[in-house]
């Protein structure tokens, strides 16, 4: 059976549909999903919502894409969007929405920095009133297009700017300069932790492997989130050639073992575990 603290975001079963994506979850046992936007409005917004309640499944974050800041005429539409989100974590009893940071375009990341404060701060307050925060995920340098902050570091800079909060993704972020302590600086400000693994070298992008099979310490990684304090899941969020050449059932299964494993010897270490 899966630790009660892994969790399956459903881009690990990326071109699969939510239905599929829950029936995968109850064979393997696990409890706790991070759910994209997309899939759920395929499904149709209220029979997405009826089936992931039935499932009894806890979701921890709902997750979707950022808003586009050098084109300011375009904010009123993406905050509708994204309002809407809002609305569908609500409906799902999800504490978190999460949102990539959006392409900064020509603009520095200062200027940027700026816009996101304008863009997204009317979304944080509406969500604040639901009791819904919004985390901020940090991306590649070489992704652009999806976002300007590259860094947990600097998630966790722009998080407490916006009265916001922050995704670590440890494929990112495993080897950046003082994460623990970056991480007990952020505390409560952690919000989601995503858990995948590396095999260098990597020449395309997405390009995650199922952990275990990698560099990524992830033994490390999990007692320095618990030094800093999280006391929430580990979600699984693999996706790239080597999760779509396995299979994602069989990727997903051995992912779950192996974190479980990792959580459970944790859990008995001295220092009473991943917090």
């Amino acid at each position: 059976m899966a630790h009660p603290r892994v969790g399956l975001n459903s881009l690990s079963s990326a071109s699969w549909t939510l239905a599929q994506d829950l029936a995968l979850y109850d064979r393997l046992e696990v409890r706790r999903a991070g759910l994209y936007v997309d899939k759920l409005e395929a499904a149709g917004s209220d029979k997405a919502v009826e089936v992931v309640v039935a499932a009894g499944l806890r979701v921890d974050h709902v997750f979707t894409r950022g808003i586009p800041l050098a084109d300011p005429s375009t904010w009123p539409g993406e905050r509708s969007r994204l309002l809407e989100a809002v609305g569908m974590a609500g409906a799902l009893a999800a504490p978190v929405l999460s949102v990539t940071n959006g392409p900064a375009g020509p603009l520095s990341w200062e200027a940027a920095a700026d816009a996101s404060e304008e863009a997204l701060g009317p979304v944080v307050a509406a969500a604040s009133q639901r009791g819904i925060r919004v985390a901020l995920e940090h991306t590649l340098p070489i992704r652009p297009e999806i976002g300007f902050v590259h860094s947990f570091a600097d998630a966790v800079v722009l998080a407490r700017r916006l009265g916001a909060v922050a995704v670590l993704e440890s494929n990112y972020a495993f080897a950046e300069r003082g994460l623990g302590a970056t991480l007990v600086e952020a505390g409560p400000l952690l919000a989601v932790v995503q858990v995948s693994d590396l095999v260098p070298p990597s020449t395309v992008v997405p390009d995650r492997a199922v952990p275990g099979d990698g560099i990524i310490p992830l033994d490390r990684l999990i007692r320095q989130v618990g030094a800093a304090g999280y006391s929430g899941s580990f979600e699984l969020e693999m996706l790239g050639p080597r999760i779509e050449a396995e299979g994602y059932e069989p990727a997903c299964r051995r992912a779950v073992t192996h974190l479980s494993g990792l959580l459970a010897a944790a859990d008995e270490s001295p220092g009473g575990g991943p917090g």
